[in-house]
């Protein structure tokens, strides 16, 4: 179990007070490739607001990732009433790096997929068919986040 220690500086910069929360698993380092990632397709229909609160369409390049996903990053203010609890709002709009198949893309990370296992995607029709006419099948690819 990894710990963070959250400290108060007085303007002085001596620490006034200290409080520790757990950060449970590791997170994943920001270059590290996550591989053997399963990518699913998932309908938004006509478009609909996802967790990072922007309207998704079909036909855009774009991801939801695992709640199961931590990366050290700042933590973000923005506010979203379909944000889920556990889900860190500073990847909303981050730009991941997908490979799979010989083909690569990049894609805005948007949504929250509350039911994909650690490290997987539910990825928009529009990319999936990018890497895939096979519908039927996850894909197994590749991905990273591109811009730190």
């Amino acid at each position: 179990m990894r710990y963070q220690a959250l400290g108060l500086l007085a303007p002085t910069g001596c620490a006034v007070g200290v409080a520790i929360r757990s950060l449970g698993e590791a997170p994943v380092k920001r270059a590290e490739w996550i591989t053997e990632s399963k990518w699913t397709p998932y309908d938004v229909g006509t478009g609909y607001t996802g967790a990072c609160g922007r309207f998704i369409y079909s036909s855009e390049f774009g991801v939801a990732i695992s709640t199961e996903v931590r990366f050290p990053i700042q933590p973000s203010l923005t506010s979203n009433p379909n944000r889920v609890q556990d889900f860190q709002p500073a990847l909303c709009n981050r730009i991941v790096a997908l490979k799979s198949g010989g083909k690569s893309a990049y894609s805005q990370i948007l949504d929250v997929c509350r039911n994909c296992a650690k490290g997987d995607l539910n990825v928009t029709q529009h990319l999936f068919n990018f890497f895939s006419s096979d519908a039927s099948t996850p894909i197994v690819g590749e991905w990273q986040l591109a811009n730190d």
